[in-house]
């Protein structure tokens, strides 16, 4: 089997630096590059498609792609032949279960053994998806997680934009003013995105990004 081309994206030096340093070592793979934005991990790949991407699920900072849900759905709606893996601060299985459900390959948290990083990659280049150790996609006791993670993979990359910075603290005239929309395109966005995370009040809305870590 030929080797597979990897482009890996992370805004922390030493993650970056740890994961090119797994992926050159495996004679698998490919490096196409090591990048530490989301702007950067899309020009690369536009120039050098890979066959696999990987991604921090968050990286804040950039406002053109920006990141978790809202880069993932950017990156499957036009590069869609590649695979992505996620690596992760984050062990919330609402939030593991939107991004299976948002079209990633497999999810590896930060804190796992380097060795389930390369287990993932080999189980991405046969063409199937890797679960972390724990997370049952299908089991019973998960439908309430599933349920969730199906209303956060719901947000459209723009609502999801709206909350970030709303739960930043950001009132909705300064959101307007930082996304060039108006208030009330904003404020129609917000609501929206409330409606489909079935929350009623603003103080709801921000337990529930607190409590599912949407932003972490």
């Amino acid at each position: 089997m030929k080797k597979q081309t990897v482009i890996i994206a992370d805004d922390h030096p030493l993650i970056l630096m740890g994961l090119r340093d797994l992926v050159e070592k495996d004679t698998s793979f490919e490096l196409t590059g090591a990048v530490s934005s989301s702007s950067a991990l899309i020009a690369l790949a536009r120039e050098n498609p890979a066959e696999i991407f990987i991604t921090d699920y968050s990286m804040p900072g950039d406002d053109v792609y920006g990141d978790g849900i809202r880069l993932i759905k950017y990156l499957i709606r036009h590069f869609p032949q590649t695979k992505i893996l996620i690596v992760t601060m984050m062990s919330n299985p609402m939030i593991i279960s939107a991004l299976y459900d948002a079209g990633v390959y497999a999810v590896v948290r930060k804190s796992d053994d380097p060795a389930e990083f390369i287990a993932a990659l080999h189980i991405l280049r046969l063409g199937r998806k890797y679960f972390p150790p724990g997370f049952q996609k299908d089991s019973k006791a998960n439908e309430r997680t599933k349920f969730i993670g199906e209303r956060i993979n719901s947000l459209s990359p723009k609502e999801f934009e709206v909350l970030r910075y709303f739960i930043q603290g950001k009132p909705i005239m300064q959101v307007a003013l930082h996304l060039n929309r108006s208030i009330k395109t904003v404020s129609g966005q917000k609501i929206a995105a409330m409606h489909k995370l079935n929350v009623k009040t603003d103080q709801e809305l921000i337990a529930f990004c607190l409590e599912t870590g949407l932003f972490q």
